[in-house]
């Protein structure tokens, strides 16, 4: 009987302390967090590495300081980010923000329903700052304007998406491109 009572208030205190939350300088931790910081003049400093090869199994949720690009990556989806809240002091800074010329962007010709069509989606932008950008494909009334990675040219330059499939209207079919922070709706003639 002895051993019963010590075998259940000792299963009780380890469920209590694996519910546990832990707050650092913070008495009452939020019940969502298992970690909650409450200093007022301290900070998480989260680990620094010399880049993100240097992590040999990356799991979804890590986040690192990499010491290369000077910046904070977090790994999600199978792969590590690109910067994140990268100001204007990092090596890789914006000289000034990408502007897309939405007014000024065009489609090679305009797509007649039911007939294959191949053109080329050109978004003309200015400030520039040779950041690169991932490739990303935009599918609307049956075709898909894809835009393989590349760099933005410092100054001026333009986007080309390589457009293609067979529409389901003839006329105006509008492309909504959203790349560097800016949106766009490009309407085809």
């Amino acid at each position: 009987m002895r051993k019963n009572v010590l075998l259940l208030i000792t299963s009780s205190c380890i469920s209590v302390l694996s519910f546990a939350q832990v707050g650092i300088k913070k008495e009452n931790p939020n019940l969502s967090a298992d970690l909650e910081l409450g200093s007022t003049n301290k900070t998480l400093l989260l680990n620094r590495v010399s880049n993100t090869s240097a992590v040999p199994n990356p799991v979804n949720g890590m986040m690192i300081y990499d010491q290369s690009e000077e910046c904070v990556k977090a790994y999600q989806a199978g792969k590590w980010s690109k910067c994140l809240g990268k100001g204007l002091s990092g090596k890789k800074a914006l000289a000034s923000p990408v502007s897309l010329s939405c007014a000024s962007a065009t489609v090679s010709s305009s797509p007649v329903a039911g007939q294959a069509f191949k053109g080329i989606l050109t978004i003309p932008y200015t400030g520039g700052n040779g950041n690169s950008y991932e490739a990303q494909s935009i599918q609307t009334n049956g075709l898909t304007a894809a835009l393989p990675t590349g760099n933005f040219a410092v100054g001026n330059g333009s986007l080309q998406y390589s457009v293609t499939g067979t529409p389901d209207k003839t006329g105006s079919i509008t492309f909504n491109v959203n790349i560097a922070g800016n949106t766009c709706s490009v309407v085809s003639k």
